[in-house]
């Protein structure tokens, strides 16, 4: 199998949401209202240090699977699927790595030949050039906004929700060029101290 950005990241819409805590570009279109809501999301994205969790994703053929997270900001993040999937996709800082023990088949790509290489930031300032916000909508409990790489703008966009009684990222929806959607929904996010390094280490077996 051939190692294209198209087929690893199709694996990595988990990876791609959760790493928001980089920079975004803040449209001088926004309203003050959506700049309140903009402020809100980054305010909340900037909490999130250390933790874990649990996810389930729809793929764009309405195929379901879900799993297990963790995350230690910056630049570090694991998203392991329960079987029988057994997929593995880790972020360890340099590059995003995919290990599948079903197929015996291990894919690797720098991290900066992704959308991950705009997001995976040690801080949420939402002022860089090369991602821009096109859409921001408030919803009954908070508000969902839409991004895109500016300099692949068609490679596809991507959507987060905020809200709940705790004001937190609930779900995203990646969008490729070809208009295929993948859902992901965040059933628990929970912060944790010490994560392991070794969580975040290449996952194909030595």
């Amino acid at each position: 199998m051939s190692l294209t950005r198209r087929n690893l990241l199709g694996a990595t819409g988990a990876l791609t949401a959760l790493a928001v805590a980089g920079p975004v570009l803040a449209q001088t279109e926004l309203t003050a209202e959506q700049r309140r809501l903009v402020e809100r999301a980054q305010t909340y994205m900037n909490t999130l240090r250390s933790v874990r969790g649990r996810f389930v994703e729809t793929g764009p053929r309405g195929q379901r699977s879900q799993g297990a997270f963790y995350l230690r900001r910056p630049g570090r993040m694991r998203f392991e699927y329960d079987a029988p999937s057994r997929l593995v996709v880790v972020a360890d800082g340099a590059f995003i790595h995919r290990w599948d023990p079903r197929l015996e088949v291990y894919q690797r790509l720098p991290t900066n030949q992704t959308p991950l290489s705009l997001l995976l930031d040690n801080s949420a300032g939402f002022s860089n050039r090369y991602i821009r916000i096109e859409e921001v909508a408030a919803t009954s409990d908070g508000c969902q906004i839409r991004l895109r790489d500016a300099r692949r703008p068609r490679e596809g966009s991507l959507t987060l929700v905020f809200g709940g009684s705790t004001y937190r990222l609930r779900e995203w929806t990646v969008r490729d060029a070809q208009g295929s959607a993948t859902r992901v929904q965040l059933a628990t996010i929970t912060p944790v101290s010490n994560l392991a390094d070794a969580l975040f280490r290449n996952p194909r077996p030595s």
